[in-house]
């Protein structure tokens, strides 16, 4: 309970001592001289003896509405110039003047310097627009102080002064105080031959409660210089075509083009029909291009699914280190290094990204640590040449992986504008644009029956198995079609010799082809862990790639001038 007591009387210290500290600054007094000249202008000079207390701060800021509104809501905008701030001898301050949401705003004070107490700011400012014409008298209706100040202003008066004199019955003023819509007149006018004076009657102001008066005088005193009707952008032609488009992007982005996507995908996503070469139960041979070269796993795994995947460089590996340009051997439970057996620049027996994939590899040396090395970029790269590979063979007309990565960022794009309709016709339909040309499908279709092969389990298939096909030979093409296990099912029970472009870990006696393979499949899992590009601990990104303004630790905001 004593601990209860203690924190309730430490929070109402705590909250008495904000409360004393807040109301350390105020605004001593806040004095208006304006003088109305012949030419229908107005000079406004403010005087403010603004108390800062103990706080430090850099100066004030002045905000003044540069539009006013009639009775009808339309709004006109006064026109400010000669703008000058000094203080209490006539020292120029520093300002920078803005324009924010129909505000005029002075920032007046040195941001390399603080003060505190009190000190005076003299703020003067030219006014074109500022008084009102009416059939039988003219006015000047003016907001001396603003109702927008935070703090309270203990005294604030005002002074209006006419370019000649003007008899005293001629004169009307009324003056308001209080929060803005607020009648009561808490003030105090006295007339003259050539001006009136306003006092705001103590305590003074509160915060957000300001001065405001209307003084009329008769026709004939100064020129007519009304203010001039404010038009924005969006009330010009321009601006009404701006709008205009926007509607018209608006309805193409949330109605039209969502519907767009499934039609362009009925009309023009889908595999055309061919008449030649279908998909069979069974093939033994691999593809074929126009010239009679046979595809690689890679490219027969990558035009089967339409996308480059971990399984086809998987099977790329195990085709190179068949062809003898490498050795993949497991030296500790699934520690895998990739050895050099022969030279492979400008070797004719290679497509050039496979040459490009083995450079990467071996370009510190003979001998490459899955565990220590990362393949990223490299295997990237691949990816990207394997798929320009079976564009420029005629196979798609347009690359499949660019067609799918456009509308994944639609679909990205469709649900951070809450376009959930364009998101599912990105995602459902978009991702399976990418089509084929007659000549892709019907190759597909004989890399589909080699896959039906590979996987089938039927006896009379796995007799072809047995008898007629050697189990090395079709095994990257396998494991690009992720059949792998099924193949190797087939020769558990043949006695095969160990292949020489592969040694393993552990010194079975007997050589297994499941065995084997799941051996295999440990060290594409090291690959693809070669392959996977490295990210920080606590899973933030690097400055160095992908880095952007605004990442990275720190940021926020502030407040206070």
């Amino acid at each position: 309970m004593k601990k209860i007591l203690g924190l309730i009387f430490f929070l109402l210290l705590f909250f008495q001592f904000t409360a004393k500290v807040s109301a350390q600054e105020q605004i001593q007094s806040f004095d208006t001289n304006v003088v109305i000249y012949k030419n229908g202008t107005i000079d406004v000079k403010e005087r403010i003896l603004y108390d800062f207390g103990s706080t430090e701060r850099h100066g004030i800021y002045r905000e003044i509405p540069f539009t006013t509104k009639n009775k009808e809501g339309k709004k006109f905008k006064l026109e400010f110039s000669n703008f000058s701030v000094t203080d209490g001898k006539g020292k120029n301050y520093r300002f920078e003047k803005s324009y924010e949401n129909e505000n005029l705003r002075l920032k007046i004070g040195d941001p390399n310097s603080t003060v505190t107490g009190v000190h005076v700011y003299k703020i003067s400012y030219s006014v074109s627009g500022a008084l009102t014409y009416f059939s039988d008298h003219d006015e000047l209706y003016w907001n001396s102080t603003g109702n927008e100040w935070q703090v309270p202003i203990k005294y604030a008066s005002a002074q209006i002064n006419f370019p000649t004199p003007i008899g005293q019955e001629n004169i009307r003023a009324v003056c308001y105080t209080g929060l803005a819509g607020s009648t009561v007149q808490n003030c105090v006018t006295e007339t003259e031959n050539n001006g009136v004076a306003l006092l705001v009657n103590l305590p003074g102001l509160n915060p957000f409660e300001g001065l405001t008066f209307a003084v009329s005088f008769p026709k004939g005193q100064v020129a007519v210089l009304e203010a001039k009707p404010y038009v924005t952008f969006w009330e010009t032609i321009w601006g009404k075509i701006v709008i205009g488009l926007i509607i018209l992007a608006a309805i193409l982005w949330y109605v039209v083009y969502p519907i767009w996507i499934p039609i362009k995908w009925f009309k023009r996503g889908r595999d055309p029909k061919h008449q030649g070469i279908g998909e069979a139960r069974s093939w033994f041979d691999p593809p074929k291009i126009k010239t009679g070269r046979e595809l690689t796993p890679e490219e027969a795994g990558a035009l089967v699914d339409e996308r480059v995947d971990m399984e086809d460089i998987s099977g790329m590996v195990v085709s190179l280190a068949q062809k003898g340009y490498l050795k993949i051997e497991e030296r500790g439970k699934k520690n895998f290094y990739f050895l050099k057996r022969k030279e492979f620049i400008r070797d004719k027996d290679l497509l050039p990204f496979e040459e490009y994939f083995l450079q990467e590899v071996f370009k510190s040396g003979g001998e490459y640590h899955l565990k220590k090395n990362k393949l990223y970029e490299a295997v990237e790269k691949v990816k990207t040449n394997i798929y320009e590979k079976l564009v420029s063979e005629g196979f798609f007309r347009e690359n499949p992986n660019k067609i799918r990565t456009f509308y994944s960022i639609m679909g990205i794009l469709g649900f951070t504008t809450g376009n959930i309709g364009l998101a599912f016709s990105a995602f459902l339909f978009g991702r399976n644009m990418p089509r084929k040309t007659i000549l892709g499908v019907e190759t597909a279709n004989v890399a589909k029956s080699l896959k039906n092969f590979l996987s089938s389990q039927e006896r009379q298939l796995k007799f072809q198995a047995d008898k007629q096909m050697m189990f090395e030979k079709l095994l990257p093409f396998a494991i690009a079609f992720g059949v792998e296990k099924v193949w190797a099912n087939r020769f558990k029970d043949i006695n095969l010799k160990p292949p020489e472009w592969y040694s393993g870990y552990g010194g079975n006696t007997r050589f297994n082809s499941v065995y084997f393979t799941n051996n295999l499949n440990s060290s594409f899992s090291s690959l693809r862990s070669a392959a996977t590009p490295v990210s920080s601990s606590t899973g933030h990104s690097s400055g160095f790639s992908g880095g952007s303004s605004g990442g990275g630790g720190g940021g926020g905001g502030g407040g206070s001038w």
